[in-house]
Order: C-alpha cells, then sequence, then structure tokens
C-alpha cells in the first residue's frame, strides 16, 4: 500500500439491518487499479460490506470514503454518480428487456464526468452479447447474464466495480471465462472489490485479499500470503491451500 489517499476506505465501519449489527468496527482500504477480494464463509458480512459502500445500507457508525470524499450517509443514487457500481449476485436484469435495452438503461444515472463505454463498444466487447443484443434478458444463460450485469457497469461509466459471487452457479468453463472478464477489467484500469465464495478463483484474480469473520476483518494479505497460511484458510474459511 502506497501512502496516497486510497480510492476506496472503509474506517470502524458499523452497520446492519434494524437492531441487528452485521459489521463491526470493519476497515480495509484499496488503492486505485487493483483487484481486492473479501473473503469469508456464508453469513460473515461480505454482502452487507458491499451494500454499506453502494449507499443501500447506511452505516451506523464509521467512515466510508471514496477518493477521499466521506460517501457514508450518500444514497445508492448519489453512490453511483461517483464512478461506483454493483453488480450483485442476483445479477437484476431485467428479464424482458434485451440486451441492447438493458445497455442503454445503464447510460442513464450512473457515473457523472466519466468516459463511460458506449453500448455498442460493450457489445462488441462481449461478444456473446453482440450475438444476443436483440433477445430477451430471460433468455441467456446464468453466464451471459453475469457478462451482462458486467457490461451494464461498464455502459454506466464504474471506476470501481463491486462483484458480489460473479461465478457462482456456473459451469466451471463460464467460470474461466468470467476470471479472463474480470482480469480484462482490471486491464482497462477499473479497479475491483471481489466477492467471491470461490476461494481459489478469488486468489487466483486478487493483488490483495481480506478475510472476514463475523463482520470483522481478521487478516489481511497478499495472495500468496493466504496460500501459505493455513491455518486461517482452515480456521475461517474452510478450505486447505
Amino acid at each position: 500500500m502506497s501512502d496516497r489517499v486510497p480510492l476506496l476506505e472503509l474506517e470502524d465501519v458499523d452497520a446492519g439491518y434494524g437492531e441487528t449489527r452485521v459489521l463491526h468496527d470493519l476497515s480495509l482500504a484499496i488503492e486505485e487499479g487493483e483487484i481486492v477480494s473479501l473473503i469469508g464463509r456464508n453469513g460473515a458480512g461480505k454482502t452487507t460490506t458491499l451494500r454499506s459502500i453502494m449507499g443501500i445500507v447506511t452505516p451506523t457508525s464509521g467512515m466510508i470514503a471514496y477518493r477521499g470524499e466521506d460517501i457514508s450517509h450518500l444514497d445508492a443514487t448519489a453512490t453511483a454518480r461517483r464512478g461506483l457500481s454493483l453488480v450483485p449476485e442476483e445479477r437484476q436484469i431485467f428479464p424482458e428487456l434485451t440486451v441492447r435495452e438493458n445497455l442503454e438503461l445503464a447510460s442513464y444515472g450512473g457515473a457523472d464526468d466519466v468516459d463511460s463505454l458506449s453500448v455498442d463498444a460493450a457489445l462488441e466487447t462481449f461478444e456473446n452479447l453482440a450475438e444476443r443484443e436483440g433477445n430477451a434478458g430471460s433468455s441467456l444463460s446464468g453466464g451471459e447474464q453475469q457478462m451482462l450485469a458486467i457490461a451494464r457497469a461498464l455502459v454506466a461509466g464504474a471506476d470501481l466495480i463491486l462483484l458480489d459471487e460473479p461465478t457462482e452457479g456456473l459451469a466451471p468453463y463460464i467460470v474461466q471465462d468470467v476470471m479472463e472478464i474480470i482480469e480484462d477489467l482490471n486491464d482497462r484500469g477499473i479497479t475491483v472489490l471481489l466477492i467471491e465464495q470461490n476461494v481459489h478463483v478469488g486468489l487466483a484474480l486478487a493483488d490483495r485479499n481480506y478475510v472476514i469473520n463475523q463482520g470483522e476483518i481478521v487478516w489481511e494479505g497478499t495472495s500468496a500470503e493466504l496460500e501459505a497460511d493455513e491455518e486461517v484458510l482452515d480456521r475461517y474459511l474452510g478450505v486447505t491451500a
């Protein structure tokens, strides 16, 4: 980590739902251009972290800063206009709209003052989508829906993409395609915060990793360091390298 201001920083964040506190003094930082994974068991607080960053959940204490600006109490629309985009686990594409229409909608309400990808450029980037641009979202395979959700974030002008379980439920050969897409995003200069239940996918993609347990960060380091730490892998993730 450098001494410059991180692209995204969470400092002592508490958040939850009603009386249920999920995140406890959670802190993490992401430098521009990184792929960082947030790894933990089901129910550890990973998705709540992403929702707090996006303004879907409002922290009860602590600070979330993006490019040095406190965004802790912004709603999701205002957060998206700053260049952040969440690709949720459910993908949440519009099933009755065509691929092109889904992308055209993404061009409204996205980031301000950035060079977003045009709909045509997005279709050129994702050849599978170009072949199906007139098809309804509901007719796409799981992998194609994931590609559409990511393409939508690019059209919205995101320069930080939060990916929630992007390979969940996908066949192994499609998982490889999605991994290549994430690497390509990063090559384009887009920063990625990745939640991935498949620990080995996260380790293969990420520059650094945070391990979360019961709403707290319990470990951080590089993928090589995590792969070598059998105690952390077994205790918090239930896997071995």
